[in-house]
Formats: C-alpha cells, structure tokens, sequence
C-alpha cells in the first residue's frame, strides 16, 4: 500500500511538471538552468557538467555546447530525407505522401487507405491508419494539433529542435508481411564508430508495452535495460544488420554521438530518423553501470563549435579553432529572372583564408574561376532550402537584365544577404578571359532608351 502511495504520488508530481512546462512556466530559464534542475528531479544529485563521465552527464554537456546549425535539418523529419539520401540514396527513404502546416490542410481522399501521419518537429507526434474506413479524424485532429503548438525545444532544450518549422509529414504506411508490424533498429554511433543497437518491438500492438532489447555490434545481447523492459522472447537479427551498421556509420562521422534509426521491412532496409539526445539523457541504465560504459564511448570535443549566441544588441557566432570562416554565401547569378549558375563563398572576411567556387544549377563545379581567390578543395555540401532559393532568386530578378542575389542558409532557413547589379564594379577577375565573355553573352541588353525594370 505504501509502495503504490509513493508511486502515485510520484506520477501526480511529475503531471503536474509537464503541465507547467507545457504552458511555459520555465520558459524565462536559460537552458543551463533548466537541464540542470531536470537532472536534479530526475536523478536526485546535482548534474556534473565540468567534469561529465555518464552518458546522460555527456549528453547534457552535448545539449548545451554543440551546436550546429545542419542539426535542425538532421532532426527535421522532411528536411532530413533530403539530407540522408544524399549521403546514402534515396532508396533507403521512406516515401513521403504530402506536408501542410495544418491538420485541415491534409486531402485525406487523396491519401491511400493507409498511411502514416507525423509532426516534424517533435517526438510521439505520430498517427497511424490502417484503414481510412475504421479512421478516427477526431482523435487524430486533436492529438496533431496539440502536438503542432508544441515546442519540443522548451521541453528538453534539445537545440536542434528550436528552429525547425513545425509541419504534418504523411508516408506510406510500412508493415513487414512476416511480423505484422514494423521493428525499429537503433543504432548507437560515436564518431562515425557503431558500438551497440537496440530493438524497439510491440510499438504498434495496442495494450502491449514497448520493449528495448539491447545488443552490441556482433548481435549479442547486452544485460541491462533503458526506459522499457526487454522482449519475452527476444527479437532475431535483421537480415540487413551489417547493412544498417555502414549506413550508420556513413550518416554519424565526425558527431560526437549520434542515434541512427532503421527500420526492416520484407528483407529491405528504411531509414527512420537521426536522434541526438537519446531519452533527453534523462534516463536511467539499469543496472547504472551501462551508463558510464556508454559515456566511456562519447569523446566530448575538445573546442565548443558551431553555435549561435543571441542577445540584445549582438550576435555572437562560435566556431571551432580549426574553422577559419562562419557562415557560407551562395551568390546567385539571374539574367532576366532566370538563374544560371551561383558561387558559393566563404571566409570573405579574410582574402588568405577565403573560399569562392562557381557551381553550375545541378550542383557540380562550373569551368570558372576568379584569379583573386583560392577555390573550395572540396565543394560544400548543397544547401537542403536549395529549390526554394532558386524559386525566390526567380522572382528576386526578374525583369532585370542580370541581377546577382545574394542568400545564406541557417539552420534550414533561408535569409536574405543584398542584391547586386554590378559585381565587382564590373571588375571581377576571371582565371580564363573566355569565361568573362561567356558570361556576358547570357546578358541580354535593352536598348538604351527603354527601362529594365517590367
């Protein structure tokens, strides 16, 4: 009776917390402030932040000083499908069926019988259809609107989550014909390196917990439990284990941790989705002693990198020592609302250390060159808002003969840099001559008493 008190108890003081954390009561704390009184509610000690050993300590530490901005677009459930299937391909992505910023946007006749639907900014902002016939849109309604207003950001403080646009993404529904449901494969990666998985089974069985069951890379299984029981019988090896493994190990490199998601469906592997914080870090190992041997994998970066500062009256950009420049610019070259090509730039700020290449609209390297600049070794990656800035260059520029534009990427927006009608003054040094002239034959002038502008 006692123990069923305490329990109870327990589960009122933590409804209460996330009501409160719902409507914003903690919202004035920085993030420091609020991990560490997390911590402290959920593990009843102070959070070793100097010092960190554990990997919940470690993930807290991760939470709070590496950021990078391309980690909204890897958390981002449709930004992210692009980003993956350049590095892996697309055969790997699950199909999407359509995204709207609201639940009365969706056709749902035009959706199949069945499918999935989820929020792309948060976790558990997921509904699934199996038959529209038996389909409860008021259920489904109420629990993506709520799911919608969410910040997941202010719930954990996961930074990687702050910036992303919340939005409805709809897939095809994913089954295994063997199974009858869909086993997720979850991979533990630390630098680029797969140490240990864990299968998440009975998600889908209404009435049934779901259970964890952890193993280590030669598919033995590992004693301990994390947030659910393990399966009664546990779950076999996925035909594509050693497939899942490379995948993951292409998609994590040079991330101090990084949780690969995959699901198996008739023999073929899916790609499910990138975690960074694994439970938040606020859950415990049982027994504790798998917490530091998973924190003796993490390798906390030596120099706090890639983050953004905000405050009133000035923006602090920090970066690792190695980095010799910030923010990259991609320059639009627009003859008569049309794009040709851009170069993209970085480190403008010092000439030595600067970076310009010219790119063609497919993203490969274009034949010019400046002679005042070195070019990039290696090409930057294309930015994942790439066709939007393509589309806002076209109606940046259009009625005019050329018109450079000028945009950055941050976080998965777009923001606009300046608009430029003679760069360079008309001065610019090309490598070859040639170029300079096959440039100026895509400009088409207007004769010199009409106007350029429609």
């Amino acid at each position: 009776m006692r123990y069923e008190m305490k329990n109870f108890c327990k589960k009122v003081k933590n409804h209460i917390f996330n009501d409160l954390r719902n409507v914003g009561v903690f919202n004035h704390m920085t993030d420091e402030a609020f991990i560490r009184m997390c911590w402290k509610r959920r593990f009843k000690t102070e959070l070793n932040l100097e010092n960190p050993t554990t990997f919940n300590e470690k993930i807290q530490w991760l939470k709070l000083y590496d950021r990078k901005s391309i980690y909204s677009t890897m958390v981002d459930k449709a930004a992210v499908k692009g980003y993956v299937a350049e590095k892996i391909g697309k055969e790997y992505i699950i199909p999407t069926l359509g995204i709207w910023e609201r639940f009365d946007d969706i056709d749902f006749d035009a959706l199949p019988n069945q499918f999935v639907l989820k929020c792309t900014h948060d976790s558990g902002g997921l509904v699934i259809c199996r038959d529209k016939n038996n389909f409860d849109m008021k259920k489904a309604r109420k629990k993506i609107s709520k799911c919608l207003k969410r910040d997941y950001y202010m719930f954990s403080r996961e930074w990687p989550y702050k910036d992303v646009k919340p939005r409805i993404i709809a897939e095809q529904y994913m089954e295994d014909s063997k199974t009858k449901e869909l086993c997720d494969y979850k991979i533990f990666t630390f630098d680029g390196v797969e140490k240990a998985l864990f299968i998440a089974s009975d998600r889908q069985r209404e009435g049934n917990e779901t259970k964890f069951d952890f193993f280590d890379t030669e598919f033995r299984h590992l004693p301990f439990t994390n947030g659910h029981p393990n399966a009664d019988v546990l779950p076999s090896k996925p035909e594509t284990f050693a497939e899942m493994m490379k995948l993951a190990e292409k998609l994590s490199q040079n991330i101090p941790h990084l949780r690969v998601d995959f699901y198996e469906v008739n023999g073929k592997a899916y790609f499910g989705e990138l975690t960074f914080s694994h439970w938040g870090g606020l859950m415990p190992f049982e027994p504790e002693e798998w917490d530091k041997t998973f924190g003796d994998w993490i390798k906390l970066p030596e120099d706090i990198g890639g983050g953004i500062l905000i405050s009133d009256g000035f923006v602090l950009w920090i970066h690792k020592k190695e980095e010799s420049f910030g923010l990259t610019d991609y320059k639009f070259y627009c003859f008569n609302g049309s794009p040709k090509f851009l170069y993209v730039s970085k480190g403008l700020e010092n000439h030595s250390t600067a970076r310009i290449s010219f790119v063609t609209m497919d993203w490969q390297l274009a034949a010019y060159e400046r002679a005042d600049y070195l070019p990039f070794e290696t090409l930057p990656s294309k930015p994942s808002q790439f066709d939007k800035m393509v589309e806002l260059c076209k109606t940046l520029s259009k009625g005019h003969p050329f018109l450079r534009v000028d945009l950055y990427e941050i976080g998965s927006k777009i923001y606009f840099s300046e608009l430029t009608f003679s760069p360079c003054g008309g001065f610019m040094p090309f490598k070859n001559s040639k170029h300079d002239e096959e440039l100026g034959d895509m400009i088409k002038l207007l004769p010199r008493n009409r106007s350029s502008v429609v």
